[in-house]
């Protein structure tokens, strides 16, 4: 195991000379610095698992010191040390990242403690951080397996089938073409619902908070339920929605946020009852505008409710409609990227209502 790093800031040379001393005798491998500047330096050069720094310094203080660790090196776990042991003080260091307060003076035994805490603290972030990468290539090279290895031969198989159903390959009776058909058909979907869950685990990996832009809210609305009144029409489905009635505009990405509507107003058509009605309204609160998507439909169980947005789960229900479970899970990853959040509320039997909650666009 590496030998822990530990390096004190502070001008009193008495503190930095009683520090390194109760410290290197632990075994760890210790540096010392009298000023911010120098202390940045030596935590570019020295790569520190604990810090100690002294609020009060001549020139760059403990607080800038604080800031610009935590803006650089994150995973370091500073600690203040500080003659002048107020609760402001304590408040502010405790805002910029600092793992604990150590009030001057202080004995060895409150030192050594305290040192052993944070390379606790540190050896745990150390390890989350191991698995969260860990992770990461995992689901990377799930994607790729499933991108490639999956994907790819079942769209070789689906251009087999269509060769057959457009006899390239040779005259089949009607039954074969039957089960040609059908064959298409679970094909469809089979690619359909891979596509979606690559569509599901690559959200993660997008940074787009940066490219949000301001666009009209109803704007947005109004696109997706155009791109699925043919559905509504085939269930006869009456669809209630007025774009002039709002005017509400939201940072974000436009079509994420139609894709979020296309799932609910899809679903709500779906899962709803022959000429049933749907409708979609408007509210606001303090921070958030909110879009409240109505169906007549079947409901959902209250049991079933706090899970509905998971990967892949499916209502247990019989005559349930046939469904991927992959749809409000995107709709909530793609809320969690906006800073909004779904909540729903059903009765089996009476319809459900899938409220959507974004931010306002600040001014």
């Amino acid at each position: 195991m590496d030998q822990p790093k530990i390096l004190i800031i502070d001008d009193e040379k008495v503190i930095c000379d009683a520090c390194f001393q109760v410290l290197t005798q632990e075994h760890y491998k210790v540096e010392v610095s009298r000023d911010g500047i120098s202390g940045l330096a030596k935590v570019e050069e020295f790569s520190p698992d604990v810090v100690f720094v002294d609020l009060k310094m001549p020139g760059v203080g403990g607080i800038e010191v604080l800031e610009r660790i935590r803006e650089r090196e994150p995973m370091i776990v500073p600690i203040v040390i500080t003659g002048y042991g107020t609760v402001e003080s304590a408040v502010d260091s405790m805002k910029m990242g600092a793992f604990d307060f150590l009030p001057k003076p202080f004995t060895p035994d409150q030192l050594r403690v305290i040192t052993r805490r944070a390379l606790d603290k540190r050896n745990a972030a150390l390890k989350t951080e191991r698995l969260r990468e860990e992770k990461e290539k995992m689901r990377q090279n799930f994607i790729t397996m499933v991108s490639h290895e999956l994907r790819t031969p079942l769209v070789a198989v689906t251009q087999y089938l269509e060769v057959l159903h457009n006899g390239f390959a040779g005259g089949v009776s009607g039954e074969q073409m039957k089960i040609v058909d059908r064959m298409r058909i679970r094909m469809d979907e089979l690619l359909s619902l891979i596509d979606r869950w690559l569509r599901l685990a690559r959200l993660e990996d997008l940074k787009v908070k940066d490219e949000f832009k301001e666009f009209p809210l109803s704007t947005v609305i109004a696109e997706a339920i155009d791109s699925v009144k043919d559905l509504a029409c085939a269930a006869k489905v009456r669809i209630h929605f007025d774009a002039t009635a709002f005017s509400a505009t939201v940072m974000g990405d436009q079509h994420m946020i139609k894709e979020v509507f296309v799932n609910l107003v899809g679903n709500g058509i779906k899962y709803n009852r022959e000429r049933g009605d749907l409708s979609v309204e408007f509210r606001e609160e303090s921070d958030y505008w909110i879009v409240a998507v109505s169906d007549t439909g079947v409901g959902i169980s209250a049991n079933d409710i706090p899970f509905v947005a998971d990967e892949f789960y499916r209502v247990k229900r019989e005559g349930a409609v046939a469904g991927t479970g992959i749809g409000l899970a995107i709709v909530k990853k793609i809320l969690d990227l906006h800073g909004g959040k779904l909540q729903i509320e059903s009765k089996l039997d009476q319809g459900s209502t899938f409220s959507v909650f974004l931010p306002k666009a600040k001014e």
